[in-house]
């Protein structure tokens, strides 16, 4: 019979196993695109090395932001270190890499925790993954109102419905302030679930949603806001560098269009992440640029950088992760 030591080694090796599988699995499917030149992206990072080193530097912000934001809704079942809280984000991003909508990132995150109950852990990531999905629809909801200044066409469709574009500002903004008005009343779920009998035995998971006031979920939702301004910022960068002619405003707004499209569509296939990412980016954002090439091209540099890098730092990490518990 194995050992518990034993089958935890094997399945760390199997998760890095099937990790760098899913991920080359990806690199393949793109290497075969009609659009992918990696000479070309690698001459245009070179002859532009500063403003890569910025979008490789800003990679380490992002996640770096998420390992404060883990850390600080984690604290109230288990005390970590910012470096055991970057541990188990980078290791949950190896994790996520062949799971379905990235769900492994919690089961990579959860891991990394020494005493602290692991369903409770998963609850807490699962709030604070419910506030950087808050943030990707409302800029995507202010993206979808500003859309009509870049496309004529549609600016026009609304002149001539005079009561549309009010219509529309009005259900953005009200479906924005009940999005937060929720989350940071999140409490409001554990009444609700107490509602329900056959949910009397999970009362202890009942009570994560309790934990935190409106301040503290005020401070997540920030630490969501800067994450993505962070990427959104890095896209902006990675368009220039590969000659896509765009302001900082309209980049910002077909990105949050692009990014709340992106969360919306299911991904029940890891393997193709990147080529949906790519047929989304390509079709928003040639709205205003032809330079597809460019635009697949800061696509698949933004996914390689965080996203491929991250995962392959992970699995050094995978080898930290406790699975049994003496």
């Amino acid at each position: 019979m194995l050992s518990k030591q034993t089958i935890s080694l094997i399945i760390k090796i199997s998760i890095v196993f099937v990790s760098i599988l899913f991920l080359y699995k990806q690199i393949s499917i793109k290497s075969s695109a009609d659009e992918f030149d990696i000479k070309t992206i690698y001459i245009n990072l070179s002859n532009n090395f500063y403003l890569s080193f910025i979008v490789f530097f800003m990679m380490f912000v992002n996640w770096f932001l998420e390992a404060l934001k883990w850390r600080f809704l984690i604290s109230k079942i288990e005390k970590v270190s910012i470096l055991r809280s970057l541990r188990a984000v980078f290791s949950g991003i190896t994790v996520s890499a062949f799971t379905p909508n990235r769900i492994g990132e919690y089961g990579g995150r959860i891991f990394c925790l020494e005493k602290a109950d692991r369903i409770k852990g998963a609850l807490i990531t699962v709030i604070g993954s419910m506030a950087q999905l808050i943030t990707t629809i409302i800029f995507g909801l202010i993206g979808l109102l500003y859309l009509p200044s870049l496309l004529p066409n549609l600016n026009i469709l609304f002149t001539n419905f005079v009561f549309a574009y009010p219509i529309l500002v009005f259900s953005v903004i009200l479906l924005c302030v009940l999005l937060v008005v929720l989350y940071l009343n999140i409490s409001f779920f554990s009444v609700i679930f107490s509602k329900f009998r056959f949910l009397n035995k999970f009362k202890k998971y009942n009570k994560v949603f309790t934990y935190y006031n409106s301040s503290e979920l005020l401070e997540v939702l920030i630490y969501s806001f800067a994450r993505y301004l962070v990427f959104s910022s890095q896209f902006y960068i990675l368009l220039k560098i590969f000659n896509v002619n765009i302001t900082y405003i309209d980049s910002l707004t077909l990105n949050s269009l692009m990014l709340m499209t992106i969360t919306v569509i299911p991904n029940y296939l890891p393997i193709f992440e990147f080529a949906q990412r790519g047929i989304v980016a390509i079709s928003i954002f040639t709205l205003l640029s032809n330079n597809s090439i460019g635009i697949f091209s800061a696509t698949f540099t933004m996914w390689t950088t965080n996203l491929l890098l991250p995962a392959l730092i992970g699995t050094i990490f995978i080898f930290t992760l406790k699975f049994f518990r003496t």
